[in-house]
């Protein structure tokens, strides 16, 4: 096995840019090497890896699509003291590092406020923000979808401390075996909706979700704990103030985000056009709908 500078295993693709602090930031490249670029930001407890469920979609549609890995994740040297907002100069530096003027942005799941904070920060730098089955802003979280869910996201806002300690009972430091993965990916099976449900009975579709998993737990667990803590407060800015147009995609069939926040989120946003599948769940919007996200950023991009 490779090893980076850090100690990370090079066995799976991906490429690093060296930030002007020294820091590596970790992308995968993939899809048309010509076409217009754009960054995905990718869900929680996943990594770069997911825009290979885009790669043939992105090649079809004669886009390039550079996912990152954001600090403490797979190549991506963590960042003490991160911040949502600093991920915008974190993006903006590796796009000039890489010739990149123009892009769009889509985030995935968390990855969503990652979109946003960059459509919010650059407009004149992003053509189009996409957010598929994109986490809301906890004040829309804590109002919306079944009681239970939203009797979570209160406790996360008022009692931190707990929030903590449950963080490192589900995200502890080490790398998870296949064993625990799949074990993981299960439990998920029992509880998701719509079109979820067949692709946890894909097998080449949970060997790449086993893939993310793992590299996202390279460096331990704290970044992708962190996240949620970070998530769970105020972003530092209203998404009706994203001046940038918007693209909203989610499942009718979502039991990890609830479809009414979605319908919610789009209502504060300035320009946006929301397309909702009723039978799609959380995860298969991103990989059944791949065709239709990349023909849509396409068309921005002309």
């Amino acid at each position: 096995m490779i090893l980076t500078e850090g100690g990370v295993p090079e066995n799976e693709p991906g490429s690093t840019v060296r930030l002007h602090d020294g820091r590596a930031l970790g992308y995968l490249d993939v899809g048309a090497a010509e076409g217009p670029p754009v960054f995905h930001f990718h869900g929680h407890g996943s990594s770069r890896l997911e825009a290979l469920v885009l790669a043939d979609a992105a090649r079809s549609a004669g886009l390039r699509i550079l996912a990152f890995d954001r600090p403490g994740i797979g190549r991506s040297a963590p960042r003490p003291g991160d911040r949502l907002l600093d991920w915008p100069a974190d993006i903006l530096e590796a796009a000039d590092l890489l010739g990149i003027g123009r892009f769009a942005v889509q985030g995935m799941s968390a990855g969503g406020p990652y979109a946003l904070a960059c459509a919010r920060a650059c407009p004149a730098r992003i053509t189009v923000c996409s957010l598929v089955s994109a986490l809301p802003p906890p004040a829309i979280a804590r109002r919306s979808g079944p009681l239970k869910r939203r009797l979570a996201w209160w406790i996360a806002s008022l009692f931190p401390r707990y929030l903590r300690r449950r963080l490192r009972q589900f995200r502890p430091d080490g790398i998870p075996t296949r064993e625990m993965i799949n074990a993981r990916l299960m439990r998920m099976a029992h509880w998701l909706g719509g079109e979820d449900l067949a692709l946890m009975r894909n097998p080449a579709m949970l060997d790449l979700m086993a893939r993310t998993m793992t590299e996202t737990a390279l460096q331990g667990g704290a970044a992708n704990r962190t996240e949620i803590e970070r998530l769970a407060r105020p972003w530092g800015f209203r998404i009706g103030d994203v001046p940038v147009p918007v693209l909203l995609w989610h499942g009718g069939q979502d039991r990890i985000l609830p479809v009414e926040a979605a319908r919610l989120m789009a209502g504060r946003l300035r320009q946006c056009a929301a397309t909702y599948y009723d039978g799609e769940g959380h995860f298969s919007v991103l990989v059944n709908r791949s065709h239709d996200l990349m023909c849509a950023l396409r068309a921005h991009a002309r």
